[in-house]
């Protein structure tokens, strides 16, 4: 976790670090000084919104420490919930950004978080001028496109149990920082089914 005095440097070296990831290869950190001047560092305390539906933002944000979770509420005002963000990711709605229209995603913290902002339409200049950010775009679409229909793919192919074990397996620690309801609504299944899925895996206690 990065701590919340961090200089500027170190954490745009974070987010060097993600881009690289991202694109394969090394990313200039040249490149990502480019927008430094125009970066923003913010603290979100636990519960506080980072964007609330009906909100148009043109931020895209790196999480440098926290946790944040994006989800829709319906009419009847259930929630549903659509992605988890932690350190080393980056979060935005991405309708938002992409059709400059109102946001239908909220996005809140579950704990302290620490996020560094940068406006996307001085990424989309960038990008008109250099190759390495039209790359970075294109394969931070791959990458959303992936995620999407792995996301689809689960709900459809695998039951409730073989999606708990599998976000268990694909998130280590995070069961432990957020709570069930939204495990559950992630997971596409009642709170109560979740917990007896927990419950059946437990090992069973033999000392009498």
């Amino acid at each position: 976790m990065l701590p919340w005095a961090l200089s500027m440097e170190a954490y745009l070296t974070a987010i060097k670090k993600s881009l690289d990831y991202l694109t394969g290869g090394d990313f200039p950190i040249e490149e990502i000084n480019k927008f430094a001047t125009n970066v923003v560092v913010a603290k979100y305390a636990t519960d506080e919104f980072f964007l609330h539906a009906g909100e148009t933002s043109r931020k895209i944000c790196f999480v440098a420490d926290g946790l944040f979770r994006l989800f829709y509420t319906d009419m009847a005002g259930k929630d549903y919930t659509k992605n988890f963000k932690s350190a080393g990711q980056f979060m935005a709605s991405q309708a938002s950004l992409l059709l400059r229209v109102p946001s239908k995603l909220n996005i809140q913290a579950l704990e302290n978080s620490t996020v560094v902002c940068f406006d996307y339409d001085n990424v989309l200049q960038l990008a008109e001028h250099s190759f390495r950010w039209q790359h970075l775009l294109r394969k931070t679409a791959e990458a959303d496109y992936l995620e999407k229909e792995k996301r689809e793919s689960d709900l459809l192919f695998y039951d409730a149990k073989e999606r708990y074990l599998n976000f268990k397996n694909e998130h280590p620690g995070w069961e432990e920082r957020i709570q069930q309801r939204f495990i559950a609504s992630y997971l596409g299944i009642s709170p109560e089914t979740l917990s007896r899925i927990r419950k059946n895996l437990q090992p069973i206690d033999k000392c009498q």
